[in-house]
């Protein structure tokens, strides 16, 4: 078959949905040999590669696809200014003429099926052909309350959004038994027709394989303590800052030379966050990094004394997966989901309750023998699901799909001796 993967995230500062989809690009790419179909990705990032790894897999660039004089010099322009003004509004009008561009480029070459590794994604994807749609979660059915899935008209956007593509998906994809179980329950899809694939472990430890530094040095290099509980979360009221912030003002009043470093760009919370900190008198004891580099990224992991992960919104969750990677150890909320997603080799702790946070934190600090056990447990579970595992499990299921694909004719894949 032709297959078309379609990406939509191009910069790292998109988060998890980059994250994920540029970690499974890279393993498809290490995979190249072993898929027999012929594989567009469609990467809205420059050096995804370029060069063709394998015949049967390319890679195309859209934005240099368009630059290259597919439409006038006035829009390529304005596709430019769009992006570098940073205004959404702009950004995303820029993004629906890529969109665009991919949509007929697809349908103009006859493919047979569409992996669409992000819901973002299906936007570049014609509704002629089938396709495959991955899911992260359903919260603005299971908590519409927060503003990032309710403000404006962000609730009924998603809503149409799953119910106008959920029911039309090949196969749509979740993480976990727990996710199959929301789609099944709030848009009634068969069973059969939801694959759960875990979601896999980036190889975040790759960006420092070769240059780490040391602790000391690190450390020196970002004006942090020696001794820090990490959270690299974007600035969104699911992420729960507030109580993570009141967990760490009791755990300061036994440790005082503990200290919270936050990462992740701002969604329109860091103020009220900025003004936690300070009301709690916390201002000396937590580090506002702001958006960091992988390399910064793995190392902060690497020699934090825990990540703790309080956000409200689940099943399927990747930094913990990276801090197992890295042997840090993990205290996360116990959303539905998470026990099926982590096991047993993270303290899971009602995301609500910041006395119990805190008590985690503490167990932390004064229990090495449960810190070591816990970052054991965690490099166990690390390496057993890598992006390789979840590449070929996508594999499969086009392998498995073929025989149905071909019951029509379309793309010139189609095998001639049948």
């Amino acid at each position: 078959m032709k297959v078309a993967i379609p990406v939509s995230a191009a910069f790292p500062s998109a988060g998890g949905g980059y994250t994920f989809e540029s970690e499974i690009v890279a393993a498809l790419i290490d995979l190249a040999s072993e898929i027999h179909h012929q594989v567009t990705i469609f990467s809205g990032a420059k050096g995804d590669g370029q060069e063709t790894p394998h015949p049967n897999l390319t890679i195309l660039h859209p934005p240099s696809q368009l630059m290259a004089g597919a439409i006038p010099a006035v829009l390529r322009q304005g596709m430019s200014l769009a992006h570098a003004s940073g205004s959404p509004k702009l950004a995303n009008q820029a993004d629906k003429v890529q969109a665009a561009f991919v949509r007929r480029f697809i349908l103009q070459n006859r493919f047979d099926f569409a992996w669409v590794l992000a819901p973002a994604a299906l936007i570049q994807c014609p509704r002629q052909i089938p396709y495959a749609l991955t899911l992260w979660d359903l919260q603005h059915r299971l908590q519409p309350y927060f503003p990032e899935v309710s403000q404006g008209r962000e609730w009924g956007k998603r809503e149409r959004f799953y119910r106008a593509n959920l029911p039309r998906a090949t196969y749509v994809v979740t993480g976990t038994e727990r996710g199959k179980a929301e789609i099944e329950r709030f848009y009634q899809i068969a069973p059969e027709r939801i694959q759960v694939i875990p979601f896999p472990t980036p190889r975040l430890g790759d960006a420092i394989a070769n240059h780490a530094s040391t602790k000391e040095e690190f450390l020196a290099q970002h004006r942090l303590p020696s001794q820090y509980f990490f959270y690299p979360a974007q600035f969104w009221p699911h992420k729960n800052h507030y109580n993570l912030l009141k967990a760490f003002k009791t755990l300061v009043s036994e440790h005082k030379d503990v200290a919270l470093v936050l990462t992740g760009s701002d969604k329109g919370n860091a103020s009220y966050v900025k003004q936690l900190i300070h009301d709690l008198d916390l201002v000396a004891k937590v580090h506002i990094l702001g958006f960091v580099s992988k390399e910064e990224l793995a190392n902060l992991y690497k020699y934090a004394l825990a990540l703790v992960f309080p956000t409200h919104f689940g099943p399927d969750n990747l930094p913990p997966l990276e801090a197992f990677s890295l042997g840090c150890p993990v205290i996360a909320s116990q959303v539905p989901g998470a026990a099926e997603q982590l096991g047993d080799a993270a303290l899971l702790v009602d995301q609500r309750d910041a006395a119990q946070m805190a008590w985690a934190m503490k167990s932390v600090c004064g229990d090495e023998a449960l810190r070591h056990n816990l970052i054991q447990k965690g490099l166990t579970r690390a390496k057993s699901w890598q992006p390789q595992d979840y590449a070929r499990r996508l594999i499969a299921l086009l392998d498995e799909f073929e025989s149905i694909r071909y019951c029509w004719p379309n793309s010139t894949s189609h095998p001639s001796n049948t």
